[in-house]
């Protein structure tokens, strides 16, 4: 049988938890990033546009600035003290700006190429590996231009940048071990109260399980379990109870029964007629008594010793000789390979139960030909060469009242859905399966 692919609900809740973290901790680094540089735009525009007044005002007072020719505009390297500057001045540093003053067409064709031509306003100037923050001016027929580098705030903010990825990195690391940690607390008592359903028997109602919870959402899924206990217990009482009585007051008739068909076959003045129809009574009856044993097997399964030692090979003889009187009156061949000895921890009036009802439905089913039985440490096979079952059919076998073929066999259908029953308490494993040559083969794992 086929089950679906089981996931950790632990490791749900921790990874929801750490793509939650994860999606806040993206949002806040981007807009952090965002904000950072836009402020440091509007920073250096503010820079710019203070020397650009400065510029102004020299101007103003001499009357003039230095001439052309112009440079090129310089690269500047960091001094080693400029870090135990402060922020002010490090941003205003002097050696980062640099002015012109350009009065006419011919001042302006001898200013830096990069700044030639532009506009009044702002603007973006690169040149190799430096980039410029330029303003503009025109008074009259005068330009007035600054250009201030902007490379070392670039430097300091892909220092910042990358100390933000860590962050980020690093509180994402946090996140799921934080996750981790609460989904765990989250799913203990989940999982504690798994294994305490576990222990639960279905035949005592033991102890409330939902005492042991103080969440309300956990007790309440305990509370649950002990209400489907409780109920569980009631109607497994009840039904040992009921399949007990019924049994116990079968076997008193059965038993009469029997009895009376054992002296009536004892009586030679009876008619081969009467012989016969008092023979089947008689069968009829020990089956009937194999199935009221089985229902009180069933029923009393503790009081019965289920987890007694047995002989599997004695388990086997007694089994073979309890069918071996039918299969020979139809004709039948019955092989037996008992195996080597194996001794199991099962219950041995169930395992009689099982073994007496799987030979007697295959002599039941089988006209003509053989019956075998195989021993293999513990993995009993039986074979017979009767019609077979089809492979789509084969779930009904288990089912009661259901009976694999109506051409043939006798009784109500009751045997294999006992077997079944029986298996699963014990278990075992069963499997029926068709064979090619014809006839069914089914497999009993006792191991």
């Amino acid at each position: 049988m086929s089950r679906h692919p089981r996931h950790s609900l632990r490791l749900k809740l921790a990874l929801s938890f750490a793509l939650a973290g994860l999606v806040l901790v993206l949002v806040h680094a981007v807009a952090i990033h965002q904000l950072n540089r836009q402020q440091e735009a509007q920073l250096i525009d503010q820079i710019v546009s203070d020397e650009m007044e400065g510029l102004l005002e020299q101007y103003e007072r001499q009357g003039r600035l230095d001439g052309p020719p112009y440079r090129a505009l310089q690269r500047y390297q960091v001094r080693p003290d400029t870090e135990a500057l402060s922020l002010r001045k490090w941003f205003r540093a002097s050696w980062l700006v640099q002015g012109f003053v350009a009065r006419d067409d011919a001042e302006r064709a001898e200013l830096p190429a990069e700044l030639r031509g532009l506009q009044p306003g702002f603007h973006d100037v690169g040149r190799e590996a430096d980039r410029y923050r330029v303003e503009v001016r025109e008074i009259g027929s005068i330009a007035f231009v600054v250009a201030y580098s902007v490379s070392l705030h670039e430097e300091r903010g892909q220092h910042f940048t990358r100390a933000l990825v860590l962050s980020a990195v690093i509180t994402i690391l946090v996140t799921v071990l934080v996750g981790l940690w609460l989904s765990g607390r989250l799913t203990r008592q989940i999982v504690d109260l798994a294994h305490r359903v576990r222990q639960l028997d279905g035949k005592h109602a033991g102890e409330p399980l939902e005492r042991h919870y103080p969440e309300h959402e956990v007790a309440e899924l305990a509370a649950a379990f002990d209400g489907y206990h409780e109920r569980t217990v009631r109607l497994l009482e009840r039904e040992r109870a009921f399949t007990a009585d019924v049994s116990h007051e079968l076997r008193t008739p059965l038993t009469a029964i029997q009895t009376t068909c054992e002296l009536m076959l004892d009586d030679t003045d009876l008619s081969p007629r009467a012989r016969s129809r008092v023979d089947k009574i008689s069968g009829a009856t020990t089956r009937l008594a194999e199935l009221v044993n089985a229902f009180l097997l069933m029923a009393r399964e503790e009081a019965d010793g289920i987890s007694g030692e047995v002989d599997l090979r004695e388990c086997i003889v007694e089994a073979v000789e309890s069918v071996r009187e039918r299969a020979e009156a139809k004709g039948l061949t019955l092989l037996v390979e008992s195996g080597e000895a194996v001794r199991l921890r099962a219950p041995r009036r169930a395992l009689q139960v099982v073994l007496s009802n799987l030979l007697a439905n295959a002599v039941s089913y089988t006209e003509r030909g053989s019956v075998s039985l195989s021993n293999n440490g513990g993995i009993v096979e039986i074979t017979d060469t009767g019609p077979g079952v089809a492979r789509d059919r084969i779930p009904e076998l288990f089912r009661r009242f259901h009976r694999g073929d109506a051409r043939g066999g006798d009784g109500y259908g009751l045997g294999l859905a006992i077997v079944k029953r029986i298996c699963e308490q014990a278990g075992w494993t069963i499997s029926v399966e068709p064979r090619d040559e014809g006839g069914t083969r089914i497999n009993l794992v006792l191991i």
